[in-house]
């Protein structure tokens, strides 16, 4: 999931959220859900980051809550976040090296809304 947000200031910081359903299926243990800007975590205040962790003797045991990923970011390791567009993606890792499958805002049904939202703050 990304979005393309105008940042208006360079002096602002930008409070993000995404709100979806996150699935694992099969033999995934653990995943983090984390956000990106221009492809690069936050860096300051720090790291905008959710995890998601299963533990089941079941390869087929699949689970679905609903989740979500929030925090503020003024800078990445490229430095602070500059007016203009900005690409923001919710990247999904898996630290643990479990395999398996993770999604979002994939339901039974195919109709659960995922959404980001974006807000600039001045400081």
């Amino acid at each position: 999931k990304s979005v393309t947000y105008d940042k208006q200031r360079n002096d602002t910081i930008l409070k993000v959220e995404f709100h979806s359903q996150f699935w694992q299926y099969y033999n995934q243990r653990c995943n983090e859900y984390s956000f990106q800007f221009d492809g690069q975590e936050c860096t300051q205040p720090a790291p905008i980051v959710n995890s998601l962790h299963k533990y089941s003797s079941s390869n087929s045991h699949t689970i679905a809550p609903p989740g979500e990923v929030s925090g503020f970011c003024n800078a990445t390791s490229r430095g602070p976040l500059r007016s203009g567009p900005l690409s923001i993606t919710v990247h999904i890792t898996n630290p643990c090296s479990s395999g398996g499958q993770s999604y979002t805002g994939k339901g039974s049904t195919g109709k659960v809304t995922s959404y980001i939202l974006v807000e600039e703050y001045c400081p």
